[in-house]
């Protein structure tokens, strides 16, 4: 099992030792929520590292996210992606790259939206697992939840930019270290996502990764596109939901469940006005390259 004991992430590396800062974390994935694994902090960028990374096929293997359809709260929640990326230019004759696409549910939505020049990459998809579109060149690369499961995240930033044309808009969503404390590793277990979540980037990590490669950081958003002011479709109300029962992320993608504590006034509040108090765990950097 390799041991990660050496930030991979910033210029200035720490390493992980006896007086590192560390928490014990469990998985908050159903099957896997009796295992536990020591996630660090690097004390310069404040990134974070898990230190024991095991072989993540059988982890893979039963990944909820391979459940997930094109409802109609996915599509309220990929709307308000399209429009961040709108907002940074992106039209519908640009050739746009979904890297770590999964099966392919945002590709659908944007060419169903008119932006037929969509494509999607997913190595652990039968179906988007051809390398021959990257050697194509984008207009715009989306890397949503991606960077943080990969073993050198700086180095597929390098692959970004080499398959980004001039002016391409570079969208990268990812859970932000600085704002999970690992004082209360509970608070935190869906970002923290293990043994998924390898390397997280730092908010200053991540714009420094970013700007070391020449890109202009074009807006940074401090929550994910999946808090929305649409009532119950917030991060808040969502993390509530779960705690109502095993809370793991599988109840994200399974039936919706009756509860007496989903009928209380913080509940209410949650489902309507959640959007207000989403924490800034996960968030996106839209940068442009020159």
């Amino acid at each position: 099992m390799p041991v990660v004991t050496k930030c991979n992430l910033c210029s200035e590396p720490d390493e992980y030792g006896a007086h590192s800062e560390s928490a014990v974390v469990r998985s908050n994935i159903r099957e896997f929520r009796d295992e536990t694994f020591t996630v660090w902090r690097c004390g310069r960028c404040r990134s974070l590292h898990a230190r024991d990374i095991p072989d993540l096929a059988p982890y893979y293997a039963t990944y909820p996210f391979h459940r997930q359809k094109l409802d109609w709260s996915t599509r309220r929640v990929y709307a308000n992606l399209t429009r961040r990326l709108i907002r940074a230019g992106l039209n519908r004759s640009s050739v746009i790259l979904d890297h770590g696409c999964g099966s392919g549910l945002l590709v659908g939505f944007l060419r169903s939206r008119g932006f037929t020049n969509a494509v999607g990459y997913d190595s652990y998809s039968s179906r988007f697992n051809d390398a021959a579109v990257l050697e194509r060149r984008y207009d715009c690369i989306v890397s949503q939840d991606v960077v943080e499961h990969v073993d050198d995240p700086r180095d597929l930033l390098r692959h970004y930019d080499g398959w980004a044309r001039s002016g391409a808009i570079i969208a990268i969503g990812t859970p932000n270290a600085e704002a999970i404390h690992l004082d209360d590793p509970e608070r935190h277990v869906h970002s923290l996502h293990q043994p998924y979540h390898t390397h997280m980037f730092s908010k200053r990590a991540l714009i420094a990764a970013g700007e070391a490669l020449g890109w202009t950081l074009e807006r940074f958003y401090p929550m994910s596109y999946v808090n929305t002011r649409i009532p119950y479709i917030n991060i808040p109300f969502g993390l509530y939901y779960a705690r109502c029962f095993d809370d793991t992320l599988n109840l994200a993608f399974e039936p919706i469940r009756p509860h007496p504590r989903l009928l209380t006034p913080r509940a209410v509040g949650l489902a309507f006005f959640g959007y207000y108090v989403c924490p800034d765990a996960d968030v996106m950097a839209v940068f442009r390259k020159p």
